[in-house]
């Protein structure tokens, strides 16, 4: 049999609780958000991007490609050298002799060295256009999740206020029967353990959304967000070769392609002419003899120089393979489970919104018999819990359809 004495000290334990909470909710900051109609889903990912840490990666690529231009485009493949070159026998015979040459060493290009090192820098500026189309995706599934998070913390923080609000309320109205003799001091110690209760939630609720908006703001270093974000599922029914990632992915394949073209034809360093002038003197002359000459020097090549760097760039071309085929099968399962998880959504929804229906009618059922005294506070109580549970179920599904919306055009490669 229930004990009044236990709902005494059910009271009192949370009377403690919620006096611990409240000082947590005075001293909560709030991150305020400033909704606004004229920004979209696709600007506010490019103005999130300068926030993004992967996109300071663009910088040092563009800078790399600039370096892969100035390669390309100079007069010569490699830095001229220049020669000064002494020999006398001041320290031998001493008759004399000395000999002085100076000289410039200008490096030759190879065949088709050039032109290999312009398909280098080409598809450099490729990658880094598909890079930047990559990060913009890996962005936009960030922004994605935090916005309906957001949104979903709203959603159960409404839910569990209006709890909060039907529980002051029953807790009012049992207070005014028990004062007219109508219902016992122990029932309203119940209704006041349960708003307590409610309002302990609701506080848990309201700094969800807190904790969902400073997220939000960290990542996208914005206080504004879109007034409307909803998508529009895409009509992709399989995966897109021209998905983001997939594309990327490619174009590293292609300059790695290039880059063990261009090994194969730096397969010996450039051949270097030397022009210079010779300066010379005999045993006993006193008068130099000067003279200009040109040397050619062409380097041999050897399986030991050779094979280290062709097997690196081939290892490089399988690596990126093997990238490509491992990244197809991961987006492939990602859409799969995206549509799966859409459709069931579907079922889900509609089963709950069924089930929310039934519950609001038995609370209207039970909140009339309660009236009229036919049923206990606790059957109240119970239904009243239920339904909000299936208040609490169905907004969560509604706004989880939303962002299986929006996840599934993330994972099919969707840009807003």
């Amino acid at each position: 049999m229930f004990k009044p004495h236990y709902l005494v000290w059910a009271l009192f334990l949370s009377c403690v609780f919620h006096s611990a909470l409240s000082p947590a909710e005075e001293m909560q900051h709030e991150d305020t958000l400033t909704s606004d109609r004229t920004l979209t889903l696709h600007d506010l990912v490019e103005k999130s991007l300068p926030n993004y840490p992967n996109s300071q990666l663009l910088n040092a690529k563009k800078l790399e490609l600039e370096a892969r231009q100035i390669h390309a485009k100079g007069l010569l493949p490699a830095a001229p050298s220049i020669m000064l070159r002494n020999q006398n026998d001041q320290l031998l015979s001493r008759n004399g002799e000395s000999e002085w040459e100076l000289g410039v060493e200008l490096p030759i290009w190879l065949s088709g060295q050039r032109k290999a090192r312009e398909a280098i820098a080409n598809a450099s500026l490729q990658n880094l256009n598909s890079h930047t189309q990559n990060i913009r995706l890996q962005l936009a599934g960030m922004v994605r999740d935090a916005l309906w998070e957001i949104q979903l913390m709203q959603g159960l923080a409404d839910i569990a206020k209006n709890k909060y609000d039907a529980a002051s309320q029953l807790q009012q109205d049992i207070e005014k029967r028990v004062k007219l003799g109508d219902m016992a001091q122990k029932d309203l110690l119940v209704a006041q353990t349960e708003t307590l209760q409610a309002e302990s939630e609701k506080i848990y609720a309201e700094a969800e959304v807190q904790h969902a908006k400073f997220r939000y703001t960290n990542l996208t270093g914005l206080k504004v967000i879109p007034a409307e974000f909803t998508e529009a599922k895409s009509n992709k029914s399989e995966l897109d070769a021209m998905h983001p990632a997939l594309v990327e992915a490619n174009d590293k394949i292609a300059l790695s392609e290039q880059r063990s073209n261009l090994t194969k034809i730096e397969s010996r360093d450039n051949p270097t002419v030397i022009i210079g002038t010779r300066s010379l003197r005999g045993a006993s002359d006193t008068q130099f003899n000067n003279s200009l000459g040109i040397t050619l020097r062409i380097p041999l090549q050897t399986e030991s120089r050779n094979a280290p760097l062709l097997a690196a760039a081939e290892m490089q071309n399988a690596e990126q393979r093997a990238n490509l085929s491992q990244l197809k099968q991961l987006l492939a399962a990602a859409m799969h489970e995206a549509e799966h998880n859409f459709e069931i959504g579907v079922t889900q929804l509609e089963v709950l919104t069924k089930q929310n229906s039934i519950a609001h009618q038995s609370l209207n059922v039970t909140r009339k018999a309660f009236q009229l005294g036919e049923l206990d506070l606790s059957d109240l109580m119970r239904v009243q819990t239920q339904t909000f549970n299936a208040d609490r179920s169905l907004k969560n599904q509604q706004i989880q359809q939303l962002w299986n919306t929006a996840r599934f055009n993330q994972a099919v490669g969707e840009l807003p």
